[in-house]
Order: structure tokens, then C-alpha cells, then sequence
């Protein structure tokens, strides 16, 4: 079966605030999931980049920076900064280069510090929104985490694409 493009999904926001902590076990699970998924495979095979597109190790890294935006992002829904900053689309470094544990500490000091800010945020808080650049539609903290959460999956889906195509 074909996976759905991510540039090409729709997402429906709007969930209640008691959503949040579904969202955020999600996001607290990523770690956890890819850790399953490399756990004893070789750094070289993590590097290895299929058809052009980016290797395990650069998907984590992503995944890393994603959550840099994301705490932005958090602090300029707060904050009523519309739109909210614009994603990452390319990895800023040469995950490549760097040992698999490295690339893991760093996406799990992020996501640390995303979740934390996540738990921080008031009610109130909560109810405010700001325009995503891309998908044009106002966004609540929520919205953000449901959103992270899914995207996510989008990278670990493709780890696993990776893995498999390698392995066989």
C-alpha cells in the first residue's frame, strides 16, 4: 500500500483541551519508538541515504529541530504572534557525521524541553491560536502537539521504510 504524501494530508483541528495529554504521551513515546527501531543497527546502515532522500539518523535529527520550532511556535500562539514561524524543511546539520547516540541525546533533549513546555502552558492559554504558515488555519497549542504528534509518525513510517528496504 502506498502511505498518504505529508505535504498532501489534511488534518482536522479543534480538539478539547482534555486532548492535550493523549497528545503529549505520543510525543513522549517518539523517543521510545525510535530508540526500538536503531537499537543494535550500525551507524552506517542509519546513514544510508535510499533514493536521495534522508537517512534514519537525519529523520531524528528533523525530528530535533521540529521541536526548536515547536517551542517557538508554543510561545507565539501564547503570545498572539500570527503566523507562527515557518517549518524546517531541510536538516540544518550533517547527522550522517555523528553516532546514532548523539543524534538520539539531542532529539531527546529537545523533546524533553518541548514536553515541558507543553505541561506549562495555562488553560487559558490553551484556547489561543496563531495562523500556520503553510496550512493556513489557526492553530491552538493543541492543534500544535496534535499536529507534532502526527508527524512524528509520518518519520518513524519512514524509518521503518528504511530499515526494511535495507534489511531485505
Amino acid at each position: 500500500m502506498e502511505k498518504l504524501q505529508w505535504f498532501k494530508r489534511k488534518f482536522d483541528f479543534g480538539a478539547p483541551a482534555g486532548m492535550l495529554p493523549f497528545y503529549l504521551e505520543r510525543l513522549k513515546g517518539t523517543a521510545t519508538r525510535i530508540h526500538a527501531k536503531v537499537n543494535g543497527v550500525p551507524d552506517d546502515v542509519l546513514s544510508n541515504k535510499l533514493d536521495g532522500k534522508w537517512s534514519v539518523k537525519q529523520n531524528i535529527g528533523h525530528l530535533a529541530e521540529v521541536d526548536e520550532i515547536a517551542l517557538k511556535r508554543i510561545d507565539e500562539i501564547i503570545n498572539g504572534k500570527s503566523p507562527m514561524s515557518p517549518a524546517v524543511f531541510e536538516p540544518k546539520q550533517d547527522y550522517n557525521a555523528r553516532p546514532v547516540s548523539e543524534v538520539l541525546e539531542y532529539f531527546r533533549t529537545n523533546r524533553l524541553k518541548c514536553l515541558i513546555r507543553y505541561q506549562s502552558v495555562s488553560e487559558e492559554d490553551l484556547t489561543k491560536a496563531s495562523l500556520h504558515p503553510r496550512l493556513k488555519v489557526m492553530m491552538t497549542p493543541i492543534d500544535l502537539a496534535f499536529f507534532d504528534a502526527e508527524h512524528d509518525d509520518h518519520h518513524l513510517v519512514r524509518m521503518d521504510e528504511i530499515l526494511s528496504l535495507l534489511a531485505s
